[in-house]
């Protein structure tokens, strides 16, 4: 096997959703040691996220033994940019708020990953928007900051 077959086999889906899936069973793992396994006279905050752990590890043992389909693409960018993205709204929430968080997000989510005029992603944005703040603090009483912290 070449050395550019070889590497275009470790960037396939799977090997990328398996490292991923690793590091979530490791940070687990290291979570549940911190959070302790046992309190007076029951199992602490610590043990479901080691059973999540293992589970995690011996899935990911079963799905590395099995051999990759021969259709499988290589990886994507636009998964990773959609998960980047998510990781940027969340961390930014907290301090703009829900509405212009959102607004932000989905109107690159949609111009970005499906490609639509810059009228048609500032229109669904603010409509999803809306109905998110009628759904989530209104109707189901969520408590949430819808603008900035500052």
């Amino acid at each position: 096997m070449s050395r550019a077959s070889a590497m275009a086999r470790l960037t396939t889906p799977t090997y990328v959703a398996v490292l991923m899936l690793l590091v979530l069973a490791l940070t687990f793992g290291l979570g549940a040691f911190r959070l302790g396994f046992w309190l007076d006279d029951a199992p602490g905050p610590g043990v479901l996220p080691l059973a999540v752990s293992i589970a995690l590890l011996v899935l990911l043992v079963l799905v590395v033994r099995e051999p990759l389909p021969a259709d499988e693409s290589a990886f994507a960018l636009a998964p990773a940019a959609a998960i980047l993205a998510t990781i940027v709204y969340a961390i930014v929430v907290p301090y703009t708020g829900f509405v212009i968080a959102t607004l932000a997000l989905l109107i690159v989510w949609i111009r970005g990953f499906y490609g639509q005029s810059m009228l048609r992603a500032v229109v669904a944005s603010v409509g999803l928007t809306a109905s998110g703040l009628v759904i989530f603090p209104f109707l189901l009483k969520v408590p949430m900051q819808l603008g900035p912290a500052w």
